[in-house]
């Protein structure tokens, strides 16, 4: 598993980098929400609604498909949902450099 090696410093320059996550905007969170949203409906479907019945042959349908896929599903968004907490996208955004920090810099030199 490879490690995410720190950023470097930059040295008498006026500008500098905030770190945040990606938070929303981390695509695991939207494909674990989804698969969340469809595995309960896939189980609530198992639960409450009629499997019916197959025109072609006249027997009754399996309902027991909603509830594993659902299940599965569940499963699923849970382990992305967990990999984005556990794992977060880190994004550097360059910060403006304000004029004291320009004269700060320029005292340096």
């Amino acid at each position: 598993m490879a490690t995410a090696q720190p950023a470097p410093r930059s040295t008498g320059t006026a500008s500098r980098a905030t770190r945040q996550k990606a938070g929303a905007f981390d695509l695991r969170n939207v494909i674990g929400a989804l698969m969340g949203i469809y595995s309960i409906i896939l189980l609530l479907s198992y639960f409450f609604l009629d499997p019916g019945i197959n025109p072609e042959t006249g027997a009754l349908k399996n309902a027991t498909d909603n509830l594993w896929m659902g299940l599965a599903l569940l499963a699923a968004s849970v382990i992305f949902l967990a990999w984005a907490k556990l794992r977060p996208i880190i994004i550097e955004t360059p910060v403006k450099a304000t004029s004291a920090d320009t004269a700060a810099v320029r005292e340096q030199r």
